[in-house]
């Protein structure tokens, strides 16, 4: 479980405004990308200094509002992103952030203000101000860390920023979403899915002409490659509702599970089909509605294609094809069309191979069985 910021008691401030710097350099000297942390607890800031040094970031860390504005004030690059503590010694986060939004210079700086209690005047004052966002502790620093991940990419308009799964995964952009109170959608490139959320909640999802909460769900396990987050104002009613804890607490522990078995099972780009004289056999022992999977495996359906057509969750679908193909039910299509044409060697070809043709009068030699690999 990852680590979640610390719920302290205020400490006194530091009496010397000089703000102190972590992890302020690359390999090979390339600069890191800069976050300001302002908060006067020093065991909540240096857990969370500790873990955006780990992604990457620079940490410049300071204890109150006059720190954070002298070191905005210095002649250093603007940092990427801010990360106040609402109650602070010398004011507060709101303060703060309406100060940068009223500064030229720092009107476009992104502020995440985060509180050790939640007030229901503070949305709409984290709003007022023009903060990025509002979270509540206590907090997981790897909901932090990616919404300063993304925070940190390219932006495309004032409240849009454009991303990757390689670099940032669906799974933790969504988390760390629904750990705050903004509105937005996160839109994949091409046209291939979106899942929209609102106050904490994600309310709609499409992904390959399925929509709702199965949409969401094949869109975190399946998609690939660029995406943008647009926030901004989600008005529309949506399918349905799912928080930040059913969320970590059912779906992420089934696509992990799902990318367990991918890890090590079927390959997603693979086209099988089915043994019937092994079906044959096995049959009495498979579950009833066996045949709903089974009938999807027609030699020219991917895995892939497969998983997303077939109505049983995702993880039990694949399960259960790696299931039958160790039982032989299963076997690579181009398998059954050799064995079709009678020309067959016998040796199991891969996925992606074509059974190796085999010169008259040339010796086929066994591998030692010891050496075989599944």
């Amino acid at each position: 479980m990852a680590a979640a910021l610390p719920h302290l008691p205020l400490s006194s401030p530091s009496e010397d405004p000089v703000p102190s710097e972590v992890g302020s350099r690359r390999r090979g000297g390339r600069s890191r990308a800069r976050v300001l942390l302002v908060d006067s607890d020093a065991l909540a800031q240096s857990a969370l200094a500790a873990a955006l040094v780990e992604a990457g970031f620079e940490a410049l860390l300071v204890g109150d509002v006059r720190g954070a504005l002298e070191a905005l004030a210095s002649d250093g690059p603007l940092p990427r992103l801010v990360i106040a503590e609402v109650e602070l010694p010398d004011g507060d986060g709101f303060s703060l952030c309406g100060q940068l939004r009223a500064d030229v210079r720092t009107a476009g700086v992104p502020v995440l203000l985060l509180a050790r209690r939640e007030e229901e005047f503070h949305r709409d004052l984290a709003a007022g101000v023009g903060a990025d966002d509002y979270l509540t502790r206590p907090v997981d620093v790897e909901d932090v860390v990616a919404l300063a991940r993304l925070k940190s990419e390219r932006a495309t308009g004032e409240s849009t920023f454009e991303s990757h799964t390689a670099r940032l995964p669906l799974t933790k952009v969504a988390r760390a979403l629904l750990s705050g109170v903004r509105s937005g959608r996160v839109v994949l490139a091409e046209g291939e899915g979106w899942f929209s959320f609102r106050h904490g909640l994600v309310v709609d999802a499409m992904f390959h002409g399925v929509r709702g909460s199965l949409a969401f769900r094949r869109m975190l396990g399946f998609a690939h490659g660029d995406y943008a987050v647009a926030l901004g104002p989600e008005l529309h009613k949506g399918s349905f509702t799912m928080d930040r804890a059913y969320l970590s607490e059912s779906v992420l522990p089934a696509l992990e599970r799902f990318e367990a078995l991918r890890a090590r099972g079927l390959p997603l780009a693979s086209r099988l089909t089915v043994d019937f004289a092994r079906l044959a056999r096995e049959l009495a022992t498979l579950p009833e509605d066996v045949g709903v999977l089974v009938r999807l495996f027609d030699g020219r359906r991917t895995v892939r294609a497969v998983l997303l057509e077939c109505d049983f969750p995702e993880v039990v679908t694949y399960e259960a094809a790696t299931r039958l193909f160790a039982l032989g039910v299963l076997v690579p299509a181009c398998l059954m069309e050799e064995r079709e044409r009678g020309a067959g060697s016998g040796d199991v070809p891969g996925f992606f191979e074509p059974l190796p043709s085999v010169e008259p009068g040339a010796t086929v030699t066994e591998p030692d069985a010891d050496r075989r690999e599944v």
